[in-house]
């Protein structure tokens, strides 16, 4: 199948009161809008290119490791509709996804690309009434709405799991949706062989890499692009940024390691401090 995806990212984001854009705001440890597009490049095949439509007063920077095709367009706020419509109305197979729903998986999207080719499918949230997080179908279809978020006629899919549903669109959805997406990711990491003591209370973001029989206790913070190889302890409260621990290594506890290497086997005792900020 050959489709292609428009992602909508024009809500203002007023309920944030931040001067950044609501879908630059960091979601274990990337914009949210990066996480739209990393679930919609996981999707077999990818699609052919990534439309993001933007407000014009709010520019997103969009990631560059991405092994799609993507064209930010700038929209003017009195023009939303008619540039959304203009870019779904291609023909073809056409996915039209929220850039607040965050937690969307490529499985879903293969999902409603499926149901797509027997009609407009759409994955609704849990509002009332219910608004479209996810669509799929021909382009004219989609754009034969007055606003293609929400067509009158379709078929409703189901997400792989509830947590899907979330849109953020504050900063207490915000905060719903990272403590699924840490549920999701420590689930992750324990199907690969590694041990969270107390997993309600340690963070993990994406980019973070653990090896197996590797041990995390409680209150554990493991950020940016982290590695963590195989057999180690990561003590109580201990953060680590950016870091690159080695094979075995134990960290007591109250440990602060930043942007650094710890060698294979190296032991640090409470409260020790390595790296630079």
């Amino acid at each position: 199948m050959t489709w292609s995806a428009v992602v909508a990212a024009m809500d203002d984001g007023d309920t944030f009161r931040s001067r950044v854009s609501m879908y630059l705001h960091p979601l274990a440890g990337r914009p949210i809008i990066w996480h739209v597009m990393r679930s919609l490049a996981e999707v077999e095949p990818p699609p052919s290119r990534v439309r993001v439509l933007h407000r014009a007063i709010s520019p997103i920077s969009l990631p560059m490791d991405l092994p799609v095709p993507v064209l930010a367009e700038p929209v003017q706020p009195e023009s939303e509709l008619r540039s959304l419509r203009a870019a779904v109305t291609a023909p073809g197979m056409t996915v039209l996804i929220d850039g607040a729903a965050a937690l969307v998986t490529a499985a879903t999207i293969s999902r409603l690309l499926r149901a797509g080719e027997r009609g407009v499918a759409a994955l609704l949230d849990t509002g009332e009434p219910p608004g479209g997080i996810a669509l799929s179908g021909e382009g004219p279809a989609l754009a034969s709405a007055d606003d293609p978020r929400h067509p009158a006629v379709t078929a409703p899919i189901a997400p792989m799991s509830e947590e899907e549903r979330i849109r953020i669109t504050d900063r207490h959805s915000l905060s719903l949706a990272a403590v699924a997406l840490r549920d999701r990711l420590v689930r992750f990491h324990q199907e690969h062989g590694v041990s969270f003591v107390l997993p309600s209370t340690t963070w993990i973001d994406a980019d973070v890499r653990i090896g197996p029989d590797t041990v995390i206790y409680p209150g554990a913070v493991i950020e940016g692009a982290t590695e963590i190889q195989r057999e180690c302890v990561i003590g109580p409260y201990s953060r680590i940024v950016d870091s690159t621990v080695g094979r075995g290594v134990e960290l007591k506890g109250w440990n602060y390691v930043t942007r650094t290497t710890i060698r294979n086997h190296a032991v640090l005792e409470p409260y020790v401090r390595r790296g630079f900020d």
